[in-house]
């Protein structure tokens, strides 16, 4: 799935320099679009990642003000937004490279592929 978000970004991408500056070759000349549509692709990735677990035995500080009263009540558990769907799972991977790592991987993609020369792009 994150190979498929990664080429359907740039893919994208191709087609919307394409239709907005009418040239065919401005894609491949230009670096910018590669680098813009890796980013897409991390955010994506991130965003459909599986929330990261905080540890449970240490209580944020924020969450000691919304209970008056002493440490033996309960602290509200907050419900999944209805916003973020999560489409992976923790034990997803790409070529043996857990899911939580991708968005990182597809940022650095970007950059390389912007300052790669054109003339070694396929």
């Amino acid at each position: 799935m994150i190979a498929i978000i990664a080429i359907l970004c740039l893919a994208d991408a191709e087609a919307l320099t394409r239709s907005l500056f009418h040239y065919y070759r401005y894609y491949p000349q230009h670096a910018w679009p590669k680098l813009a549509a890796c980013l897409v692709a991390a955010a994506l990735v991130r965003w459909l990642s599986p929330k990261e677990e905080q540890p449970s035995d240490s209580t944020p500080p924020y969450e000691e003000w919304l209970v008056s009263g002493g440490e033996d009540l309960p602290v509200a558990q907050h419900e999944p937004s209805v916003l973020k769907p999560t489409l992976f799972r923790d034990s997803d991977s790409l070529f043996l490279i857990p899911v939580r790592y991708w968005p990182t991987l597809l940022c650095v993609l970007g950059i390389i592929l912007y300052f790669a020369p054109e003339t070694a792009l396929p």
